[in-house]
C-alpha cells in the first residue's frame, strides 16, 4: 500500500513540477490570471484544477495503456499529420522561451543575493541544467521527486502563514489588477492551455514510472487537486495584501519580505528551486524535440541549447507572463480540447507495442498519401 502511494505521489510530483514554476510560486501567474477577477478568481481556480486533473488523468492513462514513450507517439495519431507538425512547432517555441526566461530569473536572483555579475550567474544555472539533462528523464524524475514536495510545503506554509498573520479585510480592493482577458472563465482556460504544453510533453516520457493503470490515473488526478489547493491559498493571500503588491514582479516575495528578512531569504530559495525545476522540465522537453529531429549526439544538442540560452535570457519576468504566456495559451487551447474530448472515448486496457506500431504506420502512410501495402511488422 505504501509503495503504491509512493509511486502515485512520484508521478503527481513530476506532473506538478511542470506547472509549479516561478510564475506560480511567485504569485505572478495567480495574480494576473485569477486574482484580477476578484471572487471570480476562485471559480477560475476550481475550473483550472478540474481541467488539470482531467488532462493528467487522460494523458497518463493513454501513455500507460498504449505504451507511449514520447510526445510524437501521443500527438500525431491524436490530431493528424498536419496539425501535429503545427503543434510540434508551437511546443518547441514555447519550451525554449520558458527555459530562457527561467534561467534569466534564477540568474537574476543569484546575482542580487551573491553580488556577482548577472551573466555569470546565468551561466551557473545553465551549466546545472546541462548536468541534469545528461542524466536523461531519470535525473528529471529524481530531482522533481525531491524538489516538488519542498515547493508544495513551502508554498502552502508561507501562504497559510500570511493568511493567518495578516489583519486586513479580504476583498477590500481600491483599484484593479491588470487582467489577461475580460472574464475569469476564459482566463482560466488560457492558464491551463499554456501550462499543458510542457506538462504533456514530460508526461509522455513517464511510461517507465507508471507501474499500473491505477498509478497513472491517480497520479494525474492527485496532481491536479494539489495544484488547485495551492493556487487557492496563494490567491487568498494576494487578496489580503492588495493593492500594495499589485505592481510587484514577485508578489509572494513582497508579502513575505514585509514580515521578516529571514523569511524572505527562505522563500528566495523556494523561488529559485521553482525556477530551476521549470527550467529543467521545459529545457528537457526542448532537447528531446530537437534531438529527435536532428541526427546529432544529444550531449552536443544540450551544450548548444544551454549556451544559446544565455544571451537569449533578457526578457522581463512579468512581461513574459502578461504577453508570451497568453499568446501560447490561445494556441494551446486546441490541445486541451483534444485531450478533454478523449475523456469520453473508450481507452483500451492495453495495446501491445506491435499493434501500436501497426496503427501508427497506417496513419502515417494514409496521411502521406501512400498506396502501397504496409510491410509486416
Amino acid at each position: 500500500m505504501l509503495g503504491e502511494f509512493k509511486n502515485i505521489f512520484k508521478v503527481a510530483c513530476i506532473y506538478m513540477a511542470t506547472i509549479i514554476g516561478a510564475g506560480f510560486a511567485s504569485g505572478q501567474e495567480i495574480m494576473q490570471f485569477f486574482s484580477s477577477y476578484y471572487e471570480g478568481g476562485f471559480y477560475g481556480i476550481i475550473l483550472a484544477g478540474i481541467l488539470f486533473s482531467i488532462i493528467g488523468y487522460v494523458v497518463l492513462d493513454k501513455v500507460y495503456c498504449e505504451r507511449i514513450r514520447n510526445y510524437e507517439e501521443f500527438l500525431f495519431p491524436t490530431v493528424g499529420w498536419f496539425l501535429g507538425w503545427v503543434m510540434e512547432i508551437l511546443v518547441t517555441m514555447f519550451m525554449i522561451s520558458v527555459f530562457c526566461i527561467m534561467i534569466a530569473g534564477a540568474g537574476g536572483i543569484i546575482s542580487d543575493k551573491l553580488c556577482i555579475p548577472y551573466y555569470f550567474a546565468v551561466l551557473i544555472v545553465a551549466l546545472l541544467c546541462a548536468l541534469v539533462f545528461f542524466t536523461e528523464i531519470k535525473g528529471i524524475v529524481n530531482i522533481s521527486s525531491v524538489i516538488t514536495p519542498i515547493l508544495i510545503l513551502g508554498i502552502l506554509g508561507f501562504g497559510l502563514y500570511i493568511i493567518i498573520s495578516k489583519e486586513m479585510a479580504v476583498f477590500n480592493f481600491s483599484g484593479a489588477i491588470s487582467k489577461v482577458t475580460d472574464n475569469w472563465f476564459f482566463s482560466s482556460l488560457l492558464y491551463v492551455s499554456y501550462n499543458s504544453i510542457t506538462s504533456v510533453v514530460v508526461m509522455c516520457s513517464l511510461l517507465p514510472y507508471l507501474k499500473d493503470r491505477k498509478t497513472a490515473a491517480l497520479g494525474g488526478i492527485f496532481g491536479g487537486v494539489m495544484l488547485c489547493f495551492m493556487a487557492i491559498i496563494i490567491n487568498f493571500a494576494i487578496y489580503l495584501f492588495y493593492p500594495h503588491i499589485a505592481t510587484e514582479d514577485l508578489p509572494v516575495m513582497g508579502m513575505v519580505d514585509s514580515y521578516s528578512v529571514v523569511l524572505g531569504n527562505v522563500y528566495t530559495v523556494i523561488l529559485l528551486l521553482a525556477m530551476f525545476v521549470s527550467a529543467l522540465t521545459s529545457g528537457f522537453g526542448f532537447v528531446e524535440r530537437i534531438s529527435s529531429k536532428i541526427n546529432i549526439n544529444k550531449k552536443i544538442v544540450i551544450l548548444v541549447i544551454c549556451a544559446i540560452s544565455i544571451p537569449l535570457s533578457s526578457v522581463g519576468f512579468s512581461g513574459l507572463i502578461s504577453t508570451i504566456y497568453p499568446v501560447f495559451g490561445y494556441m494551446g487551447m486546441f490541445m486541451v480540447f483534444v485531450i478533454v474530448i478523449q475523456l469520453f472515448t473508450k481507452v483500451p486496457a492495453y495495446v501491445s507495442v506491435e499493434e501500436k506500431k501497426r496503427n501508427y504506420c497506417r496513419l502515417s502512410a494514409k496521411q502521406k498519401g501512400r498506396t502501397r501495402p504496409l510491410k509486416k511488422i
